[in-house]
């Protein structure tokens, strides 16, 4: 059973490493920046470190430098597992650091267990530590410091260019609700004209109905007088005729 640091800001991320680790019985302890790292390593020291990259206080990067120049801690593997930085030159220079491997989120677990094993296993081989060469290039700080901050300018672009294009769908989606907005309204209005126009027509047709009914209530007053009228006439000839 093999003691291995995650290293990663994001709780859910430290969870599945733990669920992947866990089942092939070794034993996890966590931290949540370089520099908590670097503190719970030089307490107890790992077996294996396992980090991501992008992180607050101390970023991977520079834990791998500070980790491969601790005489206690720059034997034990260090291995970068990242999903930010994914550029060929981010490989190079981390595996410059030191680092003895530098894997890509995401991939498949089986494989993922497979190298963590591998690495454990060259570590623990009997005669690494004497034919195994120092992969931690000795440079200069100025050459370290141009090349970390080549990274993050790079990282910074990228970041710069996606938010270009976010920006840019997102003004479209802007453009096209305004547009089906603009639908809508002008639906609404036209909707709001038929409603007005039906209701002038159905206005107009009332009045003509009531026109037709006055007429015909008239009518039919005309024809009761008349009727009146005649039975009158026929009741004064009836008395004439007697007389």
């Amino acid at each position: 059973m093999s003691l291995i640091l995650i290293v990663d800001d994001k709780e859910e991320n430290r969870y599945l490493l733990q669920s992947l680790l866990t089942e092939q019985e070794h034993k996890v302890i966590h931290a949540i920046h370089g520099v908590d790292a670097l503190e719970k390593a030089r307490q107890s020291p790992p077996d294996l470190i396992i980090a991501d990259i992008l992180m607050p206080v101390m970023d991977g990067f520079t834990l791998c430098r500070e980790w491969k120049k601790d005489e206690r801690l720059k034997r034990i593997p260090f291995i970068f597992y990242t999903a930010t930085y994914t550029d060929e030159r981010d490989r190079k220079f981390a595996l410059g650091l030191g680092a003895d491997c530098f894997l890509v989120k995401p991939i498949d677990p089986e494989d993922f267990l497979n190298i963590v094993q591998e690495t454990l296993q060259e570590t623990f081989a009997p005669s690494a530590t004497q034919t195994k060469p120092e992969k931690i290039i000795e440079e200069e700080e100025s050459v370290y410091l141009k090349q970390y901050n080549e990274v993050l300018i790079r990282k910074l672009e990228d970041k710069v260019e996606q938010l270009d294009k976010f920006n840019i769908k997102l003004e479209q989606e802007l453009a096209e609700r305004k547009n089906e907005w603009s639908k809508s309204v002008q639906f609404n209005q036209e909707l709001e004209r038929l409603v007005t126009e039906r209701t002038e027509q159905l206005q107009k047709t009332i009045a003509q109905l009531e026109e037709l009914n006055s007429v015909f209530t008239g009518r039919e007053l005309k024809m009761a007088e008349l009727k009146k009228r005649i039975k009158e006439l026929e009741v004064k000839e009836k008395r004439g005729s007697r007389d």
